[in-house]
């Protein structure tokens, strides 16, 4: 009986994977050419390495595909394909690990979790709270999972000791999900002494006193103090993270929400009063971290990877505790929502590739028009940027050279945003053998670019501005009508 059920939520779970698998190649450059990810990806190409930031390790997994195509000599466009489609692979082959090595269906739904709450974060490729999520339904299937073999327990605990440390050291987030996870099997089993259980324990300790004596910049950024906590507490209502919680309530957070009611009702039914106990005082908790934490984020993107784990922890109780104890009509019901919902979410989150794309189309037009005049090295100030892309990103100077050099190494073009007017009069812009990154590095010079991917001519900088719709690029310093008079017109943009 439980056979047929079991079936349709592996489809279900195959059916959400490889569309998300097929949307990250059909979007590849909107996915990837944004932000951290842009930047990641020229690093790893100039270096032939991967990139690691913040002591993150874990993304030496999502790095491996993209970086094997670089040391290929694989053209741009494969290699950004590559680094797009990663992150999605890794989800799917943790499916296959959990549902046909582990036999534990369920938890393998895990893995849909975030498509439901994923909007504009699949457009930042390299988000390592995705990345968190799929490590953390390895644990949680790991932790219900009981070999009966003397070598497949080692490997058993193998795993989980990996899969712990994963979740730490991915992002300091993940210790959330590893408390989460090993508090929660002990509602459900006990304080029974067993070696995959204290094995996470014991790793969670270490690796969590690892993350947090090693200094990180990034994470600095985001210490916990009194100050930031009594505030975050005493205007819970008016910080802009809770106000987007709720505007996007209906349409996102409803599915967390609907969840949460879900395995409330079930473990009152069910009387299980230390597990509802637990699940709420863990969630309250999270919740107001998230708040004192984030505070400050005011990005569609910051927002929305702030509130991502909710429906992870939301959806643990239901998919490992509900579902299976359901009888066959009700799991193939399930089985049907679970798709219906989560390809509703993929396609809400494609409907906004067109903001993506309307950046990488100006930036074409852009590129086209400094190789018009043969200047490929153009610098805006943030109001010029501000009115030509919908999304603004720090590292449009990285993004713009893959842009451009997708169609070969002889098209690169560098746009670099002013962080402010000071920078108007940057000596740097006179440099003929560098180029600009993100407002707060340096120069980068000629000597690292890999040919076979980037060229930029032996020039200085060019103002780019814009008559209307058209750019116009001429003088930093433009001291006649003549000087900033707009370019001899171009062939239209493809």
């Amino acid at each position: 009986m439980r056979n047929t059920g079991n079936l349709r939520m592996r489809i279900a779970g195959h059916v959400g994977l490889l569309a998300l698998v097929l949307m990250s190649i059909a979007l590849a450059t909107e996915r990837v050419i944004y932000m951290d990810s842009a930047v990641q990806l020229f690093e790893m190409i100039q270096r032939g390495s991967f990139t690691i930031y913040d002591h993150r390790l874990p993304m030496v997994v999502t790095q491996t595909l993209p970086l094997l195509a670089i040391k290929l000599g694989m053209s741009l466009h494969t290699v950004v394909v590559a680094y797009a489609m990663s992150a999605p692979l890794l989800a799917y082959t943790a499916f296959l690990i959990i549902v046909y090595l582990l036999k534990d269906t369920h938890a393998g739904l895990l893995l849909l979790l975030p498509l439901l709450c994923m909007r504009h974060t699949f457009f930042h490729g390299i988000s390592e709270t995705f990345s968190l999520m799929v490590y953390a339904a390895l644990l949680a299937a790991l932790l219900r999972h009981s070999p009966k073999h003397h070598r497949s327990a080692i490997l058993h605990i193998c795993g989980t000791v990996l899969c712990t440390a994963a979740c730490v050291f991915i992002h300091p987030v993940g210790m959330f999900f590893v408390v989460y996870l090993i508090g929660y099997h002990i509602t459900i089993r006990g304080m029974h002494p067993r070696v995959p259980l204290m094995a996470g324990a014991a790793t969670l300790a270490i690796a969590a006193t690892a993350n947090l004596l090693i200094p990180s910049g990034h994470n600095a950024d985001y210490a916990i103090t009194l100050s930031s906590i009594r505030h975050g507490i005493t205007h819970i209502g008016q910080l802009e993270i809770t106000q987007s919680f709720f505007s996007h309530l209906p349409s996102l957070y409803i599915y967390p929400v609907a969840l949460y009611c879900l395995s409330a009702i079930w473990h009152i039914r069910q009387r299980q009063w230390w597990r509802l106990a637990y699940c709420v005082a863990f969630n309250i908790c999270f919740v107001l971290m998230t708040v004192i934490v984030y505070q400050r984020e005011g990005s569609a993107i910051g927002i929305e990877r702030s509130w991502l784990p909710i429906v992870f922890f939301s959806g643990v109780p239901v998919a490992c505790e509900i579902l299976p104890k359901l009888r066959r009509p009700a799991q193939c019901a399930a089985a049907v929502l679970c798709t219906a919902a989560t390809l509703a979410s993929l396609c809400m989150t494609a409907g906004l590739a067109s903001h993506y794309r309307q950046r990488i189309e100006q930036m074409e037009k852009i590129a086209e028009a400094g190789r018009a005049i043969g200047q490929r090295k153009l610098v805006a100030d943030a109001e010029t940027s501000d009115k030509i892309f919908e999304i603004n990103s720090w590292a449009t100077a990285f993004e713009t050279m893959i842009v451009s050099s997708l169609h070969g190494p002889q098209h690169t073009v560098t746009l670099f945003v002013e962080e402010n007017s000071i920078d108007a009069d940057n000596p740097d812009y006179q440099e003929t053998h560098a180029f600009l990154g993100a407002p707060w590095w340096r120069l980068w010079y000629y000597d690292v670019l890999r040919p076979e991917y980037f060229s930029l001519p032996e020039q200085p900088y060019q103002r780019l501005t814009f008559n209307g719709v058209t750019p116009v690029i001429g003088s930093l310093h433009p001291s006649s009508e003549e000087d900033s008079a707009p370019n001899p017109p171009m062939r239209p943009t493809p």
